[in-house]
C-alpha cells in the first residue's frame, strides 16, 4: 500500500537532512507505529507519506513515495486526502469549524459526499469516537482532548483506505487513548484500513501495533515485527525511546538469572503487564489474578466513589497553606463547569491533578493562577482572594505553564523571550540579564534561534525555563510532557524536581501514570468537575475502584503487581517487583 524507496528530505532553509535514505514498504491492511525521540524525523515521515511533502512542506526531495501504487509528487493534493486521512500533532491548526457539527461536516461537504450520505457519516463518526453529547457544542469550549477526538471524528467520516496518524493520544486521558488504538485496530481488522501511527506512548504501540519503525536522526534503524524489534531494546534506549516498563522488568530479571529457561533471550519479550505477570508466575509459582486490572468503565459520578480513606486529612495548620479552595464552583456555560471543589495545597507540596478528558483539570488549574473567577466560592493564593487579584498580581507568586506552549511563546528570539517574562515582573535589567544567561546556559539553548523553528518538545522545555527563570513560589503545570520524548520528559520533570526539593509548590496535571508515580506526592482525582478523592500518590493509584470510576489505569509494574496476586500487593516499581520475586525463590 505504501512503498518508499531511498527517500531523503531537507526542508528549505533547514541544515541537515531531515530524513535520511529510508527505505520500507507498508502491505495494505497493515498497522504501523512509528517511534523516536524529537527530532528524529517521525513528522516529517508521515508527511510524506500523506502527501504533504512536497505539495505544502518544500526542500530538497530525493528518492520516492508511493500510495497505493501512485506516486506523491504526481498525485493530486486533494486526490490524496480522500486516500489518505491525516490527524496532525498540533490539533488546533486542524480545526476550522465553530461547533463540532461544522468541523465534520466541513470535509464532507469539500470533498462533495453526497448530502443523502452526510447525516449517516456523521451520527456514525460521533458514535464510534464517543462524543455524540458534543455535537452542538463549540469548539472553544472543549478540552484539549476532546478537541482531539473532534478530528479523529471528521477524518473518520470521510472513510479513508489510510489513516496517519502524528500522535493522536497526546492530549487524551489513559482510557480514552485505549480506547483510540481499540478503535484504530478495529478499523484495521474490520475495514481493512492501513494504519501509520507516530506515537511517544510506546506502551500502547507494544500492545496493539503489528510492526514498529525506529527512527534515530532521520534514519531508520530499525523496522519489523513488534517482538523482533524491542530484542534491540538496549539500542532503542540509546537512542531516547523509553521502552515500556515490563521490558524493562524482564530485562532486570534476565540479568539477575530470575527467569525460567524459556523465557530468557527473546522469551523473555513481553508486550503488556499480563504476559509480564505470566513470566513473573513462572518464575515465582504464582496465581494469577483474573480480576485485576479491571477495564476502565464510563465516568461515574463522584460522590458515590470517594473512600475514606483518601479524603484529605484534616488540618487546621492554615500557615503552611499556599492555596486554598474554599466550595469554589465555576461554569463556562450550562455543560462545562466544576463544583463545590474544597482543597488545601501546602508549601512544599507536589500535587498531580488527574482524571479523564473534561474532567475539570484544566479549569481547576486556571482557577488556581486567576485565569478563571469563582462563580460561587473563594480561591486563596498565599492568604489573597484571587477575586481581588490582578491576574499579573498573581503571577508575581504563581508560575503557569499552558497545555499548549505556543500560547505562551511572544518573541523573536529565546534570549528576548525568557527576558519577556523577566521584565513583565519588574525585575531590575541587571538582574534580568544574569537570569538569562544562566537560564540559557543551564537548558543548552541557542540564544538566538526562533523559537517557533523549534521542536514542540524545545518549545515546552523554553516556557518552563523562563518560568524557572522566575523563581515562583507556586507553580502550575497543565500537561507538561505532552509532545516530549523520554528524554526531555525526564529533563522537564528533573527540573520541576528540582524547584520542588527547594521549597517550590507544584500542581501539575498530568495524564501520564508513570509520571505521576516518579514524581507527584500527592494526587487529586476530578471527574465531571468533582473531586472524587485525594491522597497519598500510592495510596490513590493503588485505589482499583477508584481508578476505574474515573477511567484511568494504573502504573504498568503496578499492573502486573495486581495480576499475581495479595502476595504483591504495593509494589509499583521493577525494583520493588524484583526484590519480591527474590523473597519467593
Amino acid at each position: 500500500m505504501i512503498q518508499i524507496q531511498e527517500l531523503t528530505f531537507k526542508y528549505t532553509g533547514g541544515k541537515h537532512n531531515a530524513l535520511e535514505n529510508i527505505t520500507l514498504e507498508i502491505e495494505k491492511g497493515g498497522f504501523v507505529g512509528i517511534i523516536g525521540e524529537s527530532g528524529a524525523g517521525k513528522t516529517t515521515l508521515c508527511n510524506c507519506i500523506n502527501g504533504l511533502i512536497p505539495h505544502h512542506f518544500t526542500g530538497d526531495f530525493y528518492g520516492s513515495v508511493k500510495v497505493d501504487g501512485e506516486d506523491t509528487f504526481d498525485i493530486d493534493a486533494g486526490k490524496l486526502a480522500l486516500k489518505v486521512g491525516s490527524v496532525f500533532q498540533d490539533i488546533e491548526s486542524q480545526l476550522t469549524g465553530y461547533f463540532v457539527e461544522d468541523e465534520i461536516l466541513f470535509g464532507l461537504e469539500n470533498f462533495g459526499i453526497p448530502a443523502d450520505q452526510i447525516e449517516k457519516r456523521i451520527c456514525s463518526a460521533l458514535e464510534t469516537l464517543g462524543i455524540s453529547e458534543l455535537r452542538h457544542r463549540e469548539i472553544s469550549t472543549l478540552s484539549g482532548g476532546q478537541k482531539q477526538k473532534v478530528v479523529f471524528a471528521a477524518i473518520l467520516a470521510l472513510e479513508p483506505q489510510i489513516l496517519v496518524l502524528d500522535e493522536p493520544t497526546g492530549e487524551l486521558d489513559p482510557a480514552s487513548s485505549v480506547q483510540i488504538f481499540a478503535l484504530l485496530k478495529k478499523l484495521n481488522e474490520e475495514k481493512g484500513i492501513t494504519i501509520v501511527i507516530a506515537e511517544q506512548k510506546i506502551m500502547l504501540l507494544c500492545e496493539y501495533v503489528k510492526k514498529l519503525i525506529v527512527l534515530e536522526k532521520g534514519t531508520c534503524v530499525h523496522y519489523g515485527e513488534i517482538r523482533s524489534t524491542l530484542t534491540h531494546q538496549k539500542e532503542m534506549e540509546e537512542a531516547g525511546i523509553n521502552c515500556p516498563r515490563v521490558l524493562t522488568l524482564t530485562g532486570k530479571m534476565e540479568k539477575e538469572h530470575l527467569l525460567p529457561a524459556d523465557c530468557t533471550g527473546e522469551g523473555r519479550i513481553c508486550l503488556n503487564a499480563q504476559e509480564a505477570a505470566e513470566i513473573v508466575k513462572k518464575a515465582t509459582g504464582a496465581q494469577l489474578d483474573k480480576k485485576a486490572p479491571r477495564a476502565p468503565q464510563e465516568p461515574q459520578e463522584a460522590e458515590s466513589v470517594v473512600p475514606e480513606a483518601l479524603k484529605g486529612p484534616a488540618n487546621d495548620d492554615t500557615a503552611q497553606t499556599v492555596l486554598s479552595f474554599e466550595n469554589v464552583s465555576f461554569s463556562y456555560n450550562e455543560t462545562a463547569n466544576v463544583k463545590d471543589l474544597n482543597v488545601q495545597i501546602r508549601k512544599g507540596d507536589f500535587t498531580a491533578i488527574i482524571g479523564s478528558n473534561g474532567a475539570g483539570k484544566s479549569t481547576f488549574s486556571k482557577l488556581c493562577n486567576g485565569l478563571l473567577k469563582p462563580s460561587t466560592g473563594d480561591v486563596l493564593v498565599l492568604g489573597n482572594n484571587t477575586k481581588k487579584q490582578k491576574v499579573s498580581a498573581l503571577a508575581k507568586h504563581i508560575g503557569f505553564l499552558f497545555q499548549n506552549p505556543d500560547r505562551q511563546i511572544c518573541c523573536q528570539t529565546v534570549r528576548e523571550e525568557i527576558a519577556f517574562s523577566l521584565r513583565n515582573n519588574n525585575i531590575p535589567e541587571a538582574e534580568i540579564k544574569t537570569r538569562v544567561e544562566n537560564t540559557i546556559k543551564e537548558f543548552g539553548f541557542n540564544p538566538d534561534v526562533e523559537p517557533f523553528n523549534m521542536s514542540r518538545g524545545q518549545r515546552q522545555r523554553l516556557c518552563l525555563a523562563c518560568l524557572i527563570a522566575l523563581n515562583p513560589e507556586i507553580l502550575i503545570l497543565d500537561e507538561p510532557t505532552t509532545g516530549l520524548d523520554y528524554r526531555e520528559c525526564m529533563e522537564v520533570m528533573g527540573k520541576i524536581q528540582e524547584l520542588n526539593n527547594n521549597g517550590t509548590t507544584v500542581i501539575m496535571v498530568c495524564h501520564d501514570m508513570e509520571v505521576v508515580l516518579d514524581f507527584a506526592k500527592s494526587i487529586i482525582v476530578m471527574n465531571r468537575g468533582e473531586i472524587m478523592g485525594e491522597g497519598p500518590t500510592r495510596s490513590v493509584l493503588g485505589d482499583d475502584v477508584l481508578l476505574n470510576k474515573a477511567r484511568l489505569l494504573p502504573p504498568q509494574i503496578a499492573q502486573v503487581a495486581k495480576l499475581l496476586g495479595p502476595r504483591f500487593d504495593g509494589i509499583f516499581t521493577d525494583d520493588e517487583l524484583i526484590a519480591k520475586v527474590k523473597e519467593t525463590l
